[in-house]
């Protein structure tokens, strides 16, 4: 595996942690019975399997999902995001383990780009599932995630959901308009330059 690095926390995100408190238990997420329980309504067999999504990626169906047997790992959540090097981006985790087993396991079955949520099941036992990922390079300084709208000759740029009036990025243009003159692209921010894209034809 590659060098793990840790996303950037939020000052709630950081005081949650040295409370020792899960952000989804602060939403009153219950703990999940083995297997996990889904936390969006079942769209598919592996969600109805109870592979839990709650990446923000909103993937209709993991592809691939394991069992993975991880002493080390504390809390009963963890998310991370591995990118094409092979590096992997620590989005949530409880404490400083290595996530390797974790995503050797997945790696059996999925290479990288991808993102993956695991919860702990019963014990030392883990479910995980990853979902396929584009990342794309994107020098753009401000926000955590960008939208951008374009029909025909008109086209709008939101970042963190409100209007702006920012250079439009040139990558997100490219992987818009390769599917046609009306498509909608959104970017989530991995770490530093790095997005995790999509894009849609309208």
């Amino acid at each position: 595996m590659g060098l793990f690095r840790r996303k950037q926390e939020t000052l709630n995100e950081q005081l949650l942690r040295e409370a020792g408190l899960d952000s989804a238990q602060m939403l009153g997420d219950a703990s999940p019975p083995s297997p996990p329980e889904p936390l969006e309504p079942p769209k598919s067999g592996l969600v109805r399997a109870g592979v839990v999504d709650g990446s923000g990626v909103g993937p209709k169906e993991w592809d691939a999902t394991v069992a993975v047997t991880a002493p080390a790992l504390a809390g009963d959540r963890v998310q991370f995001t591995t990118i094409p090097n092979g590096d992997v981006i620590i989005g949530e985790e409880n404490g400083d383990a290595d996530l390797t087993p974790l995503a050797d396991a997945v790696e059996r079955h999925l290479g990288p780009p991808y993102r993956a949520v695991g919860r702990r099941q019963d014990g030392d036992l883990w479910g995980v599932g990853a979902k396929r990922i584009q990342v794309a390079q994107i020098p753009f300084p401000d926000g955590d995630k960008l939208e951008l709208s374009q029909h025909v000759d008109r086209g709008e740029l939101r970042v963190d959901g409100e209007p702006s009036d920012a250079p439009l990025p040139a990558e997100l243009e490219r992987l818009g308009e390769s599917l046609g003159d009306s498509f909608y692209v959104e970017a989530d921010r991995i770490d530093g330059d790095l997005w995790e894209v999509r894009a849609t034809a309208l």
